[in-house]
């Protein structure tokens, strides 16, 4: 029964790791697709309003499906951590049973979040969220809301491009705290359940 389990527990893993990169994908995919349609638009017009009316049109739905991928993302780790506390507890079970098994097993018997880490070669840094799926579609996605915060400024205020570059920046800042606090919370709460 207990190898069932584990067996069980591994494959949800794969699944999990598999839904993440596939969620990632499609996001990166919208991505670049809409970019290049950005392109097309801005040649065509000249960058005129057109091109700001498609850019304020098409980067909030981009932002949106980046929103849903990040948290989906985080529920995936989420998920993930899980999983793998289950297969350290069925292994440690076994050690249980039969002490002289500990020594032929690669993975850690041990369930907290820091044996977990270093069983795949890990330890907690600060810019360590920065390194997961979710992190990765964060910081694209900042990068969109700071496009979208430019290009509102410039074609709302008409201002400088010194402006619109500041207001970029902003809310590129704002979008990656906030979501990184999401981040930073999903860790915490993966390490003291």
């Amino acid at each position: 029964m207990m190898t069932t389990e584990h067996f069980v527990l591994e494959t949800a893993r794969a699944a999990t790791i598999q839904e993440a990169n596939q969620r990632a994908n499609l996001f990166l995919t919208s991505v670049s697709s809409t970019t290049i349609a950005l392109a097309f638009v801005a040649q065509v017009t000249r960058m005129g309003l057109p091109f700001v009316l498609f850019s304020l049109t098409m980067l909030p739905c981009l932002y949106f499906i980046g929103l849903v991928t990040f948290v989906r993302a985080v529920q995936v780790g989420i998920e993930d951590m899980v999983h793998a506390r289950g297969m350290a507890r069925i292994r440690h079970y076994y050690t249980e049973i039969t002490p002289s098994m500990a020594r032929y097993l690669v993975h850690s018997t041990h369930d907290d979040h820091l044996a977990l880490l270093a069983d795949v070669g890990l330890r907690p840094r600060p810019w360590q969220a920065f390194t997961s799926t979710a992190g990765i579609v964060n910081v694209v996605n900042g990068a969109i809301a700071g496009v979208f915060a430019g290009v509102m400024t410039k074609a709302v205020i008409g201002s400088t491009l010194g402006l619109a570059l500041i207001a970029g920046i902003f809310a590129f800042a704002v979008s990656n705290g906030a979501c990184g606090n999401i981040i930073r919370a999903a860790g915490q709460a993966r390490s003291t359940s």
